[in-house]
């Protein structure tokens, strides 16, 4: 009887801009209340195009980008800036670990373990092998650890796609190696405060999602579905009244292997560095994960660590060749693109506050080896139909950076995206740049006491934000085989 209230549904979708779902009754050969229609159909919101809301009302659901106007992104900024678990995730955490562990886990040899987990977890990380097996007691030591970081950043990154115009009202994502949760826990947040800022700013917005994920290991997949169940069934009725949210039964598959799903988003957190296969043939399995979409957004976020983010870009330049293109935060200034071989560039966005559950398993000796604050990662975000979040194009009133080389104690103007927050000190501030043309790093170099009204503009560009730089001295740096661009107070920095 399910078919043939769903071959009603998609008949009235085709055919009215909204109904009642009461109005079904008098086509069925069955009569069902409202909410029974709501929860056969409730799986199909999505497919059907339709948003149906508490009062079990339907309208037709027309795709569009959702509202990034100044006053909401602002709004969501500052909701991000001092980044942090929302409580109820917090107490989703810690309720999860008392019902695998028992109340007392963070005394006694059960606290022992973990922390033993938690160690053994990062040396088996640096070591490249084992990581994606986890066993119970592992998933106890990766929500307590890693969890709260990758779910703050992800955030980040969202409020960049939502500022340039790339989220909209419908939209599907896959969590791809979705250990037990964190990418979609973090969407799912990141939508109903984004609602709470639509619904405080007088915005009408709808929401239609649908989240699918895949995952090898089933400890992983049992947390997952019991973590992601929980957030929805405990948000009020009025959080949900703009948003129809499906979660998907998890794959259970290797990401090497799976017939992914259509998807507008694939994420890839912290994932593709746990692979065994090389650096570019890792290009090979996001490229079969997306075969199916049509013009999906791929997310790769890797650690900072030197050799996984150097990796990270050998594998996104080897997708540009089988016909990805870069959409942050790499530009080819001079239309050209660069190799990746040796690239280290990352961002930094500053500690999270430690949750409540960290704290209690960090209350030993060498407590520091228990805390992780620190949103450090390098990312890229691909897609195929050459969008990019920045289309500047440089002119020839500019030196390449492959060609520095020439003009070696000489002043000379620049344009290159900056790839990095501050590596130097107070005293000496160094940002790593790039236009993707030089197989050599360079910096620009700005001392304290040359900080001036031209120059101090260096420090508002954004991690891939674009800076043309006018009279720099470039210097060589033989011993570290770089090039330092010298910032004096004479130097003219204008972010484009």
């Amino acid at each position: 009887m399910n078919d043939e209230v769903l071959s009603l549904a998609k008949y009235l979708a085709s055919s009215r801009a909204g109904y009642a779902l009461s109005e079904m009754n008098l086509y069925l050969s069955e009569k069902y209340e409202e909410k029974e229609l709501y929860e056969i159909l409730k799986p199909h919101f999505y497919d059907l195009d339709i948003f149906c809301g508490a009062d079990y009302k339907c309208t037709k659901l027309v795709k569009r980008p959702l509202p990034a106007d100044e006053t909401v992104i602002r709004e969501l900024d500052k909701l991000l800036k001092k980044p942090k678990l929302p409580a109820r995730i917090e107490s989703l955490i810690e309720s999860y670990i008392e019902r695998s562990c028992g109340k007392n886990w963070h005394t006694g040899r059960t606290a022992e373990l973990i922390r033993e987990n938690i160690v053994k977890q990062k040396e088996e990380y640096w070591k490249r092998k084992g990581i994606s097996k986890y066993p119970k007691i592992r998933i106890i030591s990766y929500l307590l650890y890693h969890f709260p970081v990758y779910f703050c950043q992800f955030q980040f990154l969202l409020l960049e796609l939502l500022e340039k115009g790339l989220l909209t009202n419908k939209m599907s994502f896959l969590d791809a190696g979705s250990g037990p949760g964190t990418i979609s826990l973090s969407l799912m947040d990141f939508l109903h405060r984004l609602l709470g800022v639509y619904s405080k700013k007088g915005f009408d917005v709808k929401l239609n999602i649908r989240i699918d994920s895949v995952e090898q290991a089933q400890e992983n997949i049992n947390c997952y579905k019991e973590l992601a169940s929980s957030y929805l069934s405990g948000l009020s009725a009025s959080a949900l009244e703009n948003a129809n949210i499906t979660i998907e039964e998890p794959v259970h598959a290797p990401l090497e292997t799976v017939q992914a799903p259509e998807a507008d988003f694939i994420i890839l957190s912290n994932v593709l560095a746990e692979m065994s296969p090389t650096p570019r043939e890792r290009a090979d399995v996001v490229e079969r994960l997306a075969s199916r979409s049509k013009n999906p957004t791929i997310i790769i976020i890797e650690p900072a660590e030197r050799e996984t983010s150097t990796a990270l870009r050998i594998t996104q330049h080897a997708l540009t060749r089988k016909g990805f293109a870069i959409y942050s935060p790499c530009t080819f200034i001079w239309g050209v693109g660069c190799t990746g071989e040796d690239c280290w560039s990352f961002l930094e966005l500053g500690n999270i506050q430690i949750p409540s559950f960290m704290e209690k398993i960090a209350r030993a000796e060498e407590s520091y080896r228990y805390i992780n604050t620190d949103m450090k990662f390098s990312s890229v975000i691909l897609r195929k139909d050459g969008l990019a979040k920045h289309a500047y194009r440089a002119k020839g009133k500019f030196v390449r950076l492959a060609n520095l080389k020439k003009h070696v104690e000489k002043r000379v103007n620049v344009v290159a995206s900056v790839m990095s927050g501050n590596l130097g000190d107070e005293k000496t501030f160094v940002f790593k740049i790039c236009d993707s043309t030089a197989s050599i790093p360079c910096y620009a170099v700005l001392p304290s006491y040359h900080i001036s009204e031209g120059n101090k503009r260096l420090f508002e560009a954004g991690y891939g934000d674009i800076v043309e730089i006018y009279g720099t001295l470039v210097r060589e740096n033989k011993a570290l085989n770089s090039y330092n661009l010298l910032i004096t107070r004479n130097t003219i920095v204008k972010p484009v």
